[in-house]
């Protein structure tokens, strides 16, 4: 339990941190990628534009300055004459350095992207030639390829890092909870054991006491077994949360144990249960499953009204066990301490006529035990309703 407790607690520290990194990270990478694509659009624009000036100034077409001899510049300039043909010699012209039908045109030329910006070289309104500026986008692409492998790669490292400091961080936080956890269980447990022999003599001594004063002694034996089942209750919770009892899971008929519980139930406590169900076979522990199912028709004969509708059936992949009864139900407040030890629906009931408050918080632990679940709903027309799921395979 704290282990799994412990890794969420890693894991979620982990999982912030990617979020963050995520949200930064790709904010500045969308922010970048815009900011190169905006610079490249504006580089070729000024080329294009010198270029126009030139030509407006001269009154007629005039080739770009690079013309006659090499360039190192990433920017190709290319005039065209308004009937389409190319300012210069023809064989220095690439197929594709043409005139976009855009102002802004991206190409793939030789695997890489191309980027076109068309100007218009107008005079009183009388084209007098057409400009066209290109470069490579390879720059600006191979600047983003690897800022996105530095932010994957650091954002592994970080996220790694994060889970393992997370981790020891975690493992810190829940030490102190995890020792007063199993000093408590641990307390409950031996507290429980060395209560059953003591108990046990006592309850003797007592039986031959009785058979002077039979009313004296028949209410000191009610408290002993009060006092037993008390014990044997948190023996069986201690060790049901601490994964020390000896469960084996086999094959079970749900059908068969709860007709058992059922019997059991109306000889000690009088309660009228309505058994209805097909064949429905489980995999869990005969007799924890059986103790569970006595903890929950218990509490029906105190708080249930002492009538329940009992049902088991197949759902899906598990086996489902269901007790309705027709009693007050419970309060939203109270229905989520249900489970808790030693909880009352009443703190004002006594233990004779309230129970212990062990009986939901045992029954859960044995089922959970078992790999099954337990909860509670309210009963269509009034009372509460215990369900228990128990794996089919």
């Amino acid at each position: 339990m704290f282990r799994s407790l412990r890794f969420r607690m890693a894991a979620s520290h982990a999982a912030v941190l990617a979020i963050i990194m995520l949200a930064l990270g790709g904010g500045g990478y969308t922010l970048l990628a815009r900011g190169l694509n905006r610079a490249a659009t504006d580089d070729l624009r000024t080329a294009a534009r010198a270029q126009v000036n030139r030509i407006v100034e001269e009154g007629h077409p005039v080739p770009p300055p690079d013309s006659d001899v090499p360039s190192t510049s990433a920017v190709q300039v290319a005039v065209f004459f308004p009937d389409g043909a190319r300012l210069g010699e023809q064989g220095e012209a690439q197929s594709w350095l043409r005139p976009g039908a855009n102002p802004v045109v991206d190409l793939t030329v030789a695997g890489e992207r191309v980027r076109l910006v068309t100007l218009a070289a107008r005079r009183g309104g009388t084209l007098l030639a057409t400009v066209v500026a290109a470069r490579s986008l390879e720059p600006e692409e191979r600047l983003l390829r690897r800022v996105r492998l530095l932010l994957l790669a650091g954002g592994a490292v970080a996220i790694g890092l994060s889970l393992v400091a997370g981790w020891w961080l975690a493992g810190r936080a829940v030490r102190p909870v995890q020792r007063a956890y199993e000093a408590q269980a641990g307390f409950a447990a031996d507290a429980s054991h060395e209560l059953r022999t003591p108990l046990t003599f006592v309850r003797s001594g007592v039986e031959v006491l009785a058979e002077r004063d039979p009313e004296l002694g028949e209410q000191v034996l009610s408290e002993i077994d009060y006092l037993t089942g008390l014990t044997q209750r948190l023996l069986a919770l201690a060790r049901a949360e601490r994964g020390e009892l000896a469960l084996e899971l086999v094959p079970i008929d749900l059908g068969e144990i709860c007709r058992s519980a059922a019997r059991r139930s109306e000889a000690a406590s009088g309660t009228r249960l309505a058994l209805r169900g097909g064949t429905a076979i489980a995999v869990g522990d005969r007799v924890a499953t059986e103790a569970a199912l006595d903890a929950v028709l218990e509490n029906v004969g105190v708080h249930g009204g002492g009538r329940a509708d009992l049902t088991w059936e197949v759902d899906g992949d598990r086996a489902l066990v269901s007790v309705a009864d027709r009693g007050p139900g419970l309060p939203p407040e109270l229905a989520s301490r249900a489970f808790d030890r030693f909880a009352r629906a009443d703190p004002s009931r006594t233990r004779a006529t309230g129970g212990a408050g062990l009986g939901l918080a045992l029954a859960r632990a044995l089922v959970e035990a078992q790999g099954g679940t337990m909860w509670l709903e309210d009963t269509p027309g009034g009372g509460l309703t215990a369900r228990i799921a128990l794996p089919r395979s």
